[in-house]
């Protein structure tokens, strides 16, 4: 008997809501601007440090911009993907789960992570990411014993693999290998 599959996330019926964070990038394009605003007025009123702001303020945006560019574009890349149907899927019972913080962590050893059919999917619930990051520990859906049918679009700028659609059969598998935090699976 096959089991009863539920779609818990689904970007591919709408493409067109997978967009950057513009909240996100609002922040550092603010910074920048006030950064840019400093370093004008220590250079007008001759400041002590009137050298090292322009070149800090000059750093930052020029780091920013090509990381809010990269970011775009790989957000478009990914709802490219989809719209054209160029969605990899896979589907059967986890081999290793590793839940993740409901907080997120300043680094990827707090994300939830699990293997499906040699693949490895992470994400994490303080990422800004175009694609599913709810973890188990904050209501997210997947389990150790769920079965699950994932489709995804990889990542051109970062390589990871977005999860675009997921479908669960709960409790439909043996549990999975669970892997503790900062373990290697």
């Amino acid at each position: 008997m096959a089991p009863a599959f539920q779609t818990v996330f689904d970007l591919t019926g709408q493409p067109d809501i997978i967009r950057p964070a513009y909240w996100f990038i609002a922040i550092f394009v603010t910074a920048g601007i006030g950064l840019a605003g400093l370093a004008w007025l220590a250079f007008r009123k001759r400041w002590r440090w009137r050298r090292s702001l322009p070149i800090f303020a000059a750093a930052w945006i020029g780091i920013c911009g090509y990381v809010i560019a990269a970011d775009v574009r790989d957000t478009a890349d990914i709802r490219a993907a989809v719209k054209l149907g160029h969605v990899q899927k896979t589907e059967g019972c986890l081999t290793y789960f590793r839940p993740g913080y409901p907080t997120g962590t300043k680094t990827t050893a707090g994300n939830e992570e699990w293997s499906l059919n040699g693949l490895v999917f992470s994400y994490g619930a303080g990422e800004v990411r175009p694609a599913f990051h709810s973890v188990s520990t904050d209501e997210g859906p997947v389990r150790g014993d769920s079965r699950v049918r994932v489709s995804f679009v990889v990542s051109p700028a970062y390589g990871r693999r977005e999860i675009v659609k997921l479908e669960l059969a709960s409790h439909a598998c043996p549990m999975a290998r669970r892997v503790d935090t900062f373990d290697q699976p």
